[in-house]
């Protein structure tokens, strides 16, 4: 499965950021890729300061032309401190330099660089058992980031590095149920609908900082991640479409809302189709009976 991946595996290496209090409960060799114990992470322990601040680079190359880079507080805070991180980074000596210029790697540093993130979050949502150290994992999870360098620039790392970083994310983390946010016009939205149908939790959104995100639930199942490593371009468990949402129509999005808001249920089925300056999201927009 992982044989059109092998350039990214032969040049990087995957890394874990978690607690001692959630690292027992994640997968460390998802898919027989084992995440080198110099590369697990805890982020309360002084030695991967380093490391961290390279991250957080990460994040603020990525989402900071949107005016959405996190603080260093929200970082550790709502981020490594209840959830966990995985990805992929490469060693400085294997790297060209106009890359390592780009990310202000330090002449000194000699460790890895990342290049990928994945940051997913437990839910209460879905779990009635005890946990901490007591019986299994929440199955629900938020996607809270998830990020690779060549959305800065397509070179940095290999192709197909945001999607193994996913699907083998998606492994790392004991997740069935997976919760996300994600802007109606980014790329990315493509990425998740290769998991399968999207339910669609929030069409507009206001309480967030760009209203026009949308809230999705996917279940996940092996298939799912099988699918989204060989990127079909209808997955084999969407149903067909009959609402094409433009996403840039404000009205749209305000009316989908609402019906979301009185019950109605939309599904996104396939990847956003682009004519020209029209960008149109294929859905399934069920009746009351929910078909």
């Amino acid at each position: 499965m992982l044989y059109h991946y092998e350039r990214i595996l032969d040049r990087c290496e995957p890394y874990l950021i978690a607690t001692d209090l959630i690292a027992d409960h994640l997968n460390a060799s998802p898919l027989g890729v084992t995440v080198p114990a110099r590369n697990r992470v805890n982020p309360q322990h002084r030695r991967h300061g380093a490391f961290l601040d390279q991250l957080r680079l990460v994040d603020s190359l990525t989402f900071g032309p949107y005016g959405m880079a996190m603080p260093q507080w929200v970082f550790y805070d709502c981020a490594v401190m209840p959830g966990a991180v995985f990805g992929f980074g490469a060693r400085a000596e294997t790297m060209e330099q106009w890359i390592l210029d780009a990310l202000h790697v330090p002449s000194h540093y000699e460790g890895l660089i990342p290049l990928s993130m994945f940051i997913a979050i437990p839910m209460v949502a879905g779990h009635a058992e005890p946990w901490q150290g007591h019986e299994t994992p929440p199955p629900t999870w938020l996607l809270y980031t998830l990020e690779s360098m060549n959305q800065v620039s397509p070179g940095m790392g290999p192709a197909g590095l945001l999607l193994l970083t996913i699907a083998l994310g998606l492994r790392v983390f004991p997740i069935r149920t997976l919760y996300g946010a994600t802007q109606w016009r980014g790329a990315k939205l493509a990425t998740y609908v290769d998991l399968g149908p999207l339910d669609v939790v929030t069409a507009y959104t206001p309480a967030h900082s760009l209203p026009r995100t949308m809230c999705f639930r996917a279940e996940i199942r092996e298939e799912s991640l099988q699918s989204l490593l060989m990127g079909p371009r209808v997955h084999p468990m969407s149903p067909p479409a009959n609402y094409l949402l433009d996403v840039d129509d404000l009205d749209a999005l305000k009316s989908v809302q609402r019906e979301l808001e009185t019950g109605r249920r939309y599904q996104i089925v396939a990847a956003p189709s682009v004519h020209g300056a029209w960008v149109q999201v294929p859905m399934r927009r069920f009746d009351s009976e929910g078909a």
